[in-house]
């Protein structure tokens, strides 16, 4: 009786999802290039790249749009939406949204500071008396998120930050890596700051689904295809293109 049980829920996980693949899945997100941006009203950047490919391979359409991060996390914990792309966990995150298996990738959290100044990240007490610049609604990683060591200034886009430490209003920024060097080069700004080697996290992003009914069997089918996916030479070229780890760290962040 036990093993028909265990069969029949295996059975369940794997067959289609009817009320939602009949409809097109509605996300949203902020704007994260390069890993995925708009331009000329199409969708770029590798992560969308995953997502076309995933969703295709268990027959679901879907829709990005593109707004401020806290309201596009929001709309997705009120089930306004049905996910956000490039969501990196926390135990708030845990409870509202639900998570796939498998990440989109993995990205390095690092500490930006002045070209010239010294300064090198060497675990949370090292940032003490620091004044540093963040995102509103951003997860750095629960050590950073709860100290109190150092003082957060929130802003809402990340070029506003580093026009901050290029004044001297902020001591350090920490941003993603790859999403901070594609604005600092947008800016002109590349040769005007550096950024210590020593990650303050290796962060697993995801496509976070919201609480609605079937999202749990959804998070399961996407994050079969999205293995498949991201096995074929094609995306695994793309993801080293787009400087991407294709062996990622261990981490359940």
């Amino acid at each position: 009786m036990k093993i028909f049980l265990i069969a029949v829920t295996i059975g369940i996980l794997f067959i289609p999802i009817p009320s939602i693949a009949k409809r097109q899945l509605f996300l949203a997100t902020e704007n994260f290039p390069p890993l995925y941006y708009q331009e000329d009203g199409k969708n770029k950047g590798i992560y969308c790249e995953l997502l076309d490919r995933t969703f295709k391979e268990i027959k679901i359409t879907y829709k990005l749009s593109l707004m401020p991060w806290k309201r596009a996390l929001r709309m997705a914990e009120t089930q306004k939406t049905d996910g956000i792309p490039g969501t990196a966990k926390n135990k708030h995150r845990k409870r509202v949204l639900i998570f796939p298996d498998e990440p989109l990738s993995e990205l390095e959290v690092v500490i930006f500071h002045r070209k010239g100044e010294k300064f090198k990240y060497d675990g949370i007490s090292s940032l003490k008396g620091k004044k540093i610049g963040i995102i509103k609604g951003y997860t750095y990683g629960e050590e950073f998120d709860q100290s109190n060591l150092f003082i957060k200034e929130e802003v809402s886009l990340l070029k506003h930050n580093f026009l901050k430490l290029k004044v001297k209003r902020l001591d350090l920024v920490i941003a993603y890596k790859i999403v901070a060097l594609y604005t600092l080069e947008k800016m002109n700004l590349t040769d005007q700051f550096s950024y210590s080697p020593n990650p303050v996290r290796h962060a697993a992003m995801y496509l976070a689904f919201s609480q609605k009914p079937g999202h749990g069997r959804l998070a399961k089918e996407f994050s079969r295809a999205l293995r498949k996916i991201k096995k074929t030479k094609e995306i695994k070229e793309s993801l080293i293109k787009a400087g991407l780890n294709t062996e990622p760290h261990n981490t359940n962040q």
